[in-house]
């Protein structure tokens, strides 16, 4: 692929702490069966500031079959990452991943070919979530869903509930994204913070601005998820995180009632699951109780912040798609 010439694809990914698997997420890339001069790689350092940069000492002397570029983004979190790489693309569609996903070869043809053939904004494949290590709780499917989506269509379908993309499996059109504004960056993981929701509102916002998203669950990656991920301290964590990021996602698009699970009802069941766990000793269903509580709470305290800094959500009821809404960047 020469200079003049840009790629179809630009598959973006941004590490920070977890370089170990750049060169193998490289590496399966080399194996895909769409052309490799189709394929542009962007790898964003999102790592510490210093002297050592360990995201390009992972890529130095590689010898990939397409071209690799490093990129440097100062300032901390996924979603920043993510932007600093898409701005940078070339290629007409941009596939988002991360480093420690491994794609099957058909990956990138499978995302493209359903992309093209569809006319759709983006298309989001599946993801299996691999637990390499055991898991330290025993997982109901609420738990599982903190790690990725569980439920699947059995062929290509509208990302709509209970369906929904994640964002380490992810093609779209780049020019469009740039129209309607990349990801946000008060969303999503961020240092030590478990944030999420930056893939979840960037295809909300690009549906009812009028692009539509797809799930083709042939475009297969999988995940691995360790002991760590499954314990009740990393729940606790990621529900609070969970919590404050739905909250934010009413300032820039309409929120599913299904994705938000808040109210009173949502409460009577945690406290439920928590007694019954208690009860019967089912350290699964207290835990998920303890998520809940921690999501709930979060929740609302992030909304009453936004209020009381005169954040103005947008109403349910009143939202009317416009494609000259607020970029986030």
């Amino acid at each position: 692929m020469s200079d003049l010439q840009p790629p179809l694809v630009s598959v973006v990914v941004s590490a920070r702490g977890n370089t170990q698997h750049i060169r193998n997420l490289l590496d399966a890339l080399a194996q895909q069966t769409l052309s490799a001069d189709l394929v542009e790689a962007v790898v964003v350092d999102n790592d510490l500031p210093g002297p050592v940069r360990p995201v390009a000492d992972a890529v130095r002397d590689g010898n990939w079959p397409f071209a690799v570029r490093v990129l440097y983004e100062p300032t901390p979190g996924l979603s920043a990452g993510r932007n600093r790489g898409i701005c940078a693309a070339r290629g007409r569609y941009i596939a988002v991943t991360d480093p420690d996903i491994t794609p099957e070869p058909a990956w990138l043809s499978t995302l493209v070919t359903a992309i093209e053939e569809e006319k759709v904004f983006a298309v989001g494949g599946r993801t299996d979530v691999a637990y390499p290590g055991g898991q330290a709780t025993v997982l109901t499917k609420a738990l599982r869903e903190c790690h990725g989506a569980v439920d699947w269509p059995g062929g290509r379908a509208l990302a709509v509930w209970p369906y929904w993309v994640t964002g380490c499996n992810l093609l779209f059109n780049r020019r469009t994204a740039l129209d309607i504004g990349l990801f946000r960056t008060d969303l999503g993981r961020r240092g030590r913070w478990m944030g999420d929701c930056e893939d979840l509102e960037f295809i909300d916002r690009a549906r009812q601005a009028g692009h539509q998203t797809l799930i083709e669950p042939a475009a297969r990656v999988s995940h691995p998820v360790y002991r760590p991920e499954t314990t009740l301290r990393y729940f606790v964590r990621q529900g609070a995180g969970h919590g404050v990021c739905v909250a934010r996602m009413h300032l820039s698009v309409t929120v599913e009632p299904a994705a938000i699970q808040a109210g009173r009802e949502a409460l009577h069941t945690a406290a439920v699951n928590l007694a019954a766990g208690w009860t019967f000793l089912d350290r699964s269903r207290a835990v998920e109780a303890a998520r809940d509580f921690a999501r709930i709470g979060a929740y609302h305290l992030e909304r009453g912040r936004l209020r009381l800094l005169g954040c103005r959500p947008i109403a349910l009821a009143q939202h009317t798609p416009n494609k000259e809404s607020h970029a986030w960047t």
